[in-house]
């Protein structure tokens, strides 16, 4: 006989593996030439006495538009974009966080998973990036790792981002509510996804899956 809450896990993990990425790109905008043209804007606005630093600025962006310029997901421009994180010169830079993340998704979209997880595990673990990609780096790589990762483990990494005023508290809440019930704890994964479905502030895709969830919960008995 079929297991229901087994079932409801499986469409739940197709789900979330065909959203999980581009509801992010969507969501944040962090289609690489948006990013490379706020950039551009950004450092144009910085004083006379900051010059040089808009100069770098101004080039790495160019450098990371110039190295992107390939649309396709080819292994070939994954290789290139974190060839240029990996240059000393640019390794503390915005820039090489944004090459990385890019690269990622690429590697998810290939089916490469655990080179995804390596490109997301450098931007989490980078000390001179700023904390907000480290934290979407940790975030991703988790959400890549969904499927098949140590569950505890994975909702142990996640339990910083959740949070409140973390930039990215939902998605990661989301993600804990996965995991929850990869561990068989189905009370902690309906509170979890009950608080999403409730709060007006949780995007709207967002409460309507975790409401789809518990429905699909009650339905298998859970």
């Amino acid at each position: 006989m079929t297991d229901p809450n087994a079932s409801l896990l499986q469409e739940i993990q197709e789900d979330l593996n065909r959203q999980r990425l581009q509801a992010f790109w969507t969501r944040y905008g962090i289609g690489l030439g948006a990013v490379a043209l706020a950039l551009v804007v950004a450092t144009a606005g910085v004083s006379v006495w900051h010059g040089q630093k808009l100069k770098n600025e101004q080039r790495l962006t160019t450098d990371l538009l110039t190295t992107a310029k390939s649309e396709s997901a080819s292994a070939a421009s994954l290789d290139a974009l974190a060839a240029f994180a990996s240059k000393p010169e640019n390794i503390a830079s915005t820039q090489a966080a944004i090459a990385l993340l890019q690269a990622g998704a690429m590697a998810v979209e290939q089916n490469d998973v655990p080179k995804a997880v390596r490109l997301f595990d450098q931007v989490a673990q980078n000390p001179k990036t700023d904390s907000a990609f480290r934290q979407l780096g940790d975030l991703l790589s988790v959400q890549a790792q969904l499927d098949w990762g140590d569950a505890a483990a994975l909702s142990l990494r996640l339990q910083p981002l959740t949070l409140e005023g973390r930039p990215w508290r939902f998605s990661a809440l989301e993600a804990q509510g996965y995991l929850a019930l990869r561990m068989g704890d189905a009370e902690r994964a309906k509170q979890i996804f009950r608080d999403l479905s409730q709060d007006a502030r949780v995007p709207s895709t967002m409460g309507a899956r975790a409401t789809d969830i518990l429905h699909g919960l009650k339905g298998a008995g859970g």
